[in-house]
């Protein structure tokens, strides 16, 4: 089963021809939501990870994905 990103990651990854990491993480600053990281070969999209098993970071990956869509590959996002 699908979990519920995933057709929208591997359509993005197929647009910008890359792979995309994703990659929950903990951070001081409270205002700071995520970033996208470009690498050799893959980006990497960061997302505040602060509850887990809980499903409200969707947001901010759909929002990491459409910016990555929009041409972004190196970025922060604050709320």
């Amino acid at each position: 089963m699908l979990r519920p990103l995933e057709p929208q990651i591997h359509e993005v990854e197929r647009q910008i021809g890359k792979r995309i990491i994703l990659r929950g993480i903990k951070t001081p600053d409270p205002n700071m939501r995520g970033r996208i990281s470009s690498r050799p070969g893959y980006l990497l999209l960061e997302y505040r990870d602060e509850t887990a098993g809980y499903f409200w970071d969707c947001d901010i990956i759909r929002e990491l994905l459409e910016l990555v869509r929009q041409g972004h590959r190196d970025c922060v996002v604050y709320n």
